[in-house]
């Protein structure tokens, strides 16, 4: 019984693979299908790039810090955001350097005691004033001393020694006042120096805590805000990204081996991430002169053709722009491009997916079976291909599921 049970089983399964094997042999292929037209071929250079804006601004951290602050929106009154609106000079966030504090919290400390110490009526200067009046007193009682002494050496009622004794005290005390004069001029000096150092340390420090503030360089809006307070910015990083969206290019990178085919003013066809299915228009409009040295590509930019602008009635600054089949390029967007390198009117073309890697197309016959066509290819970009030989206008080739064809096979054209 068993053994009957097996056989049965095993039957069923061989029935159901001849049946799946019948089902895949005479069930057609569903296939969307192009027609062969006549038209303009064109040969494109490729590239990938990204939508930015044509104004903007990116603004990176000079020395390393903290996110002590970001201000508030005049708009909004909360602290600004990515999105939010900005005008040239508006303060948007600030970085704060504690050893740059300390620092500035010595100078100011230092600029505080020289400066008391150097004024007129300060108690330091008093005191040396003092000093050099007592040396004043000294010094005149013993140059007085010495002359009364000197008239009594001449009448011969003192000896010689003793006025020489009191000379050398006179002259002695006369030197202590001199170098006690001098003194006090080299530590006013000395102070009015320190001044001058304190004031220029705290100067500079002022200068890099106010290159440490943050603002807006151009009317737009704030593109990347990544850091929140708080939060460490090593040196370079990105603090903030300004941009005007009112006017949007795409920036895309061709390689060296290519560069030298693309033309400054060369057509752009652009495949925009969201919308592939729209033929956008494009122009190179610069070149740039210097090649990424890791990438080995040059720097291309390109704006968009037939853009208009949608406007921002409440705030004009968040106004876009729109293009063909109302494609609305964002900022940072990824887009493909076909840089037209070469045209050619009246040229037979299909479309670019009918194509297979070993230069045939499948053309779909009255039958509704496909024979596989060996063709000769001319110009060649990512949506169009040029066929110098192998097929008619008018004939029907199979644009997708390409892989489940062969020479013969039935097929079923995909309604639209």
């Amino acid at each position: 019984m068993k053994r009957i049970i097996v056989l049965v089983v095993f039957g069923l399964v061989l029935l159901a693979g001849v049946m799946a094997v019948l089902n895949a042999m005479f069930t057609p292929v569903e296939i969307e299908v192009g027609i062969v037209k006549t038209g303009k071929a064109m040969e494109t250079v490729y590239a990938t790039g990204h939508v930015e804006a044509r104004e903007q601004r990116t603004l990176r951290a000079q020395r390393a810090g903290v996110i002590a602050e970001i201000y508030n929106s005049p708009a909004t009154g909360k602290s600004f955001t990515e999105g939010d609106v900005v005008h040239a000079g508006d303060p948007i966030l600030r970085l704060r350097d504690s050893a740059l504090s300390a620092r500035r919290d010595g100078a100011q400390a230092e600029l505080t005691r020289v400066t008391e110490q150097v004024k007129e009526d300060s108690p330091y200067r008093q005191a040396y004033e003092l000093r050099i009046g007592e040396a004043r007193n000294t010094a005149e009682d013993a140059r007085a001393r010495e002359q009364r002494l000197k008239a009594q050496l001449e009448t011969g009622g003192i000896s010689r020694d003793a006025y020489d004794q009191a000379k050398t005290r006179a002259d002695v005390a006369e030197q202590q006042l001199h170098q006690l004069k001098q003194e006090f001029e080299q530590v006013i000096e000395d102070l009015q120096a320190a001044r001058t150092r304190a004031q220029a340390e705290l100067d500079t420090i002022n200068a890099a805590e106010q290159d440490d503030m943050f603002t807006a360089p151009i009317d737009g809006v704030i593109l990347t805000l990544p850091l929140e307070a708080g939060e460490f910015a090593s040196v370079g990083t990105e603090l903030v990204k300004v941009g005007d969206l009112r006017d949007m290019i795409l920036e895309a990178e061709v390689n060296e081996d290519d560069i030298g085919r693309v033309n400054g003013n060369a057509g752009v066809n652009i495949r925009l991430a969201g919308f592939e299915d729209t033929n956008i228009q494009g122009e190179v409009y610069e070149i740039l002169p210097d090649a990424d040295r890791t990438t080995k590509g040059f720097t291309i930019k390109v704006r968009f053709l037939n853009a208009s602008l949608v406007a921002n009635r409440e705030e004009p600054l968040k106004g876009v722009i729109e293009l063909e089949s109302g494609a609305r390029p964002l900022s940072g967007m990824t887009a493909e491009l076909g840089i037209v390198v070469a045209e050619r009117d009246g040229a037979m073309t299909i479309p670019r997916p009918a194509l297979t890697p070993q230069n045939t197309v499948f053309v779909v016959g009255d039958n509704n079976k496909v024979s596989e066509v060996k063709v000769t290819i001319g110009l060649i970009n990512f949506s169009t291909c040029e066929i110098t030989s192998g097929l008619s206008v008018g004939d029907e080739v199979a644009i997708s599921n390409l892989k489940d064809l062969a020479d013969g096979t039935r097929v079923k054209k995909k309604q639209k």
